[in-house]
């Protein structure tokens, strides 16, 4: 068995190298680390500026006042020409002209903008034409549902024949 002999007294000058080099990667380690921090907390104080300033020019923008313009004539006059065209019209008024034909003939015609109704007042030579007039005139398109309102026999001016004028209330179709 061979002993060893151990000497305290006499210290080394040598420093081992790889503590040195592990000591030197912990150290840039750290100041990396250190530097992302600083950078991270950066980054987020400039985002947590910019969602504040957004926030209060948005807060800016609910409190101002909506500015107030008053339409001008022709502004006004187009607006009412808009809704005009919005209406269907030419449906409805292609449905009375396709069912208007001879022997009934059509004396009037009022509309009911507001509850989208057509008074109709029209001629015929019998009940029986002024009953097929109502019958054929609603189309599904323009024209939702007709009724007849009221009739009467009466002898005509200039002919002498005896007709019946009557009434027929028409619902057309909203858009």
């Amino acid at each position: 068995m061979s002993l060893r002999v151990v000497d305290f007294a006499e210290p080394r000058d040598r420093v081992p190298r790889l503590g040195v080099v592990f000591m030197a990667a912990g150290l840039m380690s750290l100041l990396a680390v250190a530097w992302c921090q600083e950078r991270w907390a950066a980054d987020r104080e400039r985002a947590l500026q910019e969602v504040e300033r957004r926030a209060e020019a948005l807060r800016v923008q609910r409190q101002a006042k909506p500015v107030v313009t008053t339409a001008t004539v022709d502004e006004k006059r187009m607006q009412r020409v808009v809704a005009e065209r919005s209406r269907p019209w030419m449906a409805a008024l292609r449905a009375v002209e396709s069912a208007t034909r001879d022997p009934v003939f059509l004396l009037a015609m009022n509309a009911d903008v507001s509850n989208h109704n057509l008074r109709l007042d029209a001629e015929a030579p019998s009940f029986e034409h002024a009953l097929a007039y109502v019958q054929v005139l609603p189309d599904g398109v323009g024209i939702a549902s007709a009724h007849l309102l009221s009739h009467e026999s009466v002898t005509d001016a200039t002919s002498g024949r005896q007709v019946v004028r009557f009434s027929v209330s028409a619902r057309w179709r909203s858009p």
